[in-house]
Order: structure tokens, then C-alpha cells, then sequence
């Protein structure tokens, strides 16, 4: 919402306002996320969810202006999909936080700009030969990169790299528990000084 809201500020002060509905929208959709959001956290105790069959490179691109305002002007967004789309079950909005969060930690590793690939394909089973099929939804970036001492404490509630005050520690650990509730997987792998994939292994439903 604050990137939307100050994008219009600057549109408003330059007298362009031909793009101010689509800017408009995005603070409309990320009020309505923030809203579901903050219901799930007050009901955490009872693990409130609502799963729904979604298609996933559908729901993704209609992400995509969203995504483009929250990375910001210096980053490019590419995508990456198949030609056929998969059917996943999950919760959409805990999937729109995720993929937001993934996106703003990518954005703050590369304070100067660079290019953000988010990637769906069908994957291996991260557990084995357990008869389920899966896509990987990926978020990749060429950016700091993470080091590998503090490697496994970056899903830990709390735990952040970010300066104080730009950072709750909180993203990573949501990110897992949605994966978790989804009955996936997720797997991350980091260079520093090249960049961090961070992937999402979620069991497909059906084949569009």
C-alpha cells in the first residue's frame, strides 16, 4: 500500500494521472490482503485457513503489477512458466503473501537494481518417490546473497539481516508455514556476493 500510495503521490505531483486506477487497484487489492492477513494472525491458535483449487501461473501473472510496484523501478520482473498451467489446492491469500514477501526480500538484496526471476515448472518430489507430483514456484535474484553461517537460521521468527527498523524476521517463517499448510515443501539456495533461489515445492492437482 505505501508503494502504491507514494507512487500516486509522485504521478500527482508531475501531472500524470492517466495510470492513477491501476495504482488505485493495487492499494485496494493489498488492503483487502492486509485485512485477511491480520484476521489469520489474530485467529492463529486455531490454524484458520481456506483452501481453494487455484491455477497457479494464472493467479501469479494477475499478481504481476502488484509485484512490479512492490519491487520497485530499478528492479525487472521476469517470468518464467510452461505452456500448460497446473492446478494446486491452498490457501490464494497466504500464496499472495508469500510470493510478496519473496519478491520485497529480493528487492532489499539488491539495492541497486537487478533482475528478479519468479519460475514455475514441474518438479521432483522433494521427499522422495512418495507417488505425488509437484511444481516449484521459484523466486530467484542476482543479488548479496546470504551467508552460509546463518543459512538455517533465516526461517526462525525474528530472525532478520536487514538494517533495524527495515526488517520484522517474520517473512521467511510465514512463507514456510504456508508451505507447510499446503502440504509442500521449500528449499533455498544462496551464494554470497550472486544471488538467492528460493523455491516452493507445492503437490499438484490436476494438469490444465
Amino acid at each position: 500500500m505505501a508503494n502504491a500510495l507514494g507512487l500516486m503521490r509522485l504521478r500527482i505531483a508531475s501531472g500524470r494521472t492517466s495510470d492513477l486506477n491501476s495504482l488505485i487497484e493495487v492499494a485496494e487489492r493489498s488492503l483487502v490482503g492486509a485485512g485477511e492477513l491480520a484476521h489469520r494472525l489474530m485467529t492463529a491458535g486455531r490454524t484458520l485457513q481456506s483452501d481453494e483449487l487455484i491455477l497457479l501461473n494464472k493467479t501469479v501473472s494477475s499478481m504481476l503489477d502488484m509485484l512490479r510496484y512492490v519491487a520497485g523501478e530499478a528492479i525487472t520482473l521476469r517470468l518464467a512458466f510452461p505452456d500448460s498451467d497446473t492446478w494446486i489446492q491452498c490457501d490464494s491469500h497466504l500464496l499472495e503473501c508469500a510470493l510478496i514477501n519473496l519478491v520485497i526480500n529480493s528487492r532489499d538484496a539488491m539495492p541497486r537494481g537487478g533482475l528478479i526471476t519468479i519460475e514455475t515448472r514441474k518438479a521432483c518430489s522433494p521427499a522422495g518417490d512418495d507417488g505425488q507430483a509437484y511444481v516449484s514456484l521459484s523466486v530467484t535474484d542476482c543479488g548479496c546473497g546470504i551467508a552460509p553461517d546463518i543459512l538455517e537460521k533465516v526461517f526462525e521468527p525474528f530472525f532478520t539481516t536487514k538494517p533495524k527498523g527495515s526488517g520484522t524476521g517474520l517473512g521467511l517463517p510465514m512463507i514456510r508455514h504456508f508451505v507447510d499448510l499446503a502440504r509442500g515443501r521449500i528449499e533455498l539456495h544462496s551464494v554470497p556476493g550472486q544471488g538467492t533461489r528460493i523455491e516452493l515445492h507445492l503437490p499438484i492437482v490436476a494438469e490444465n
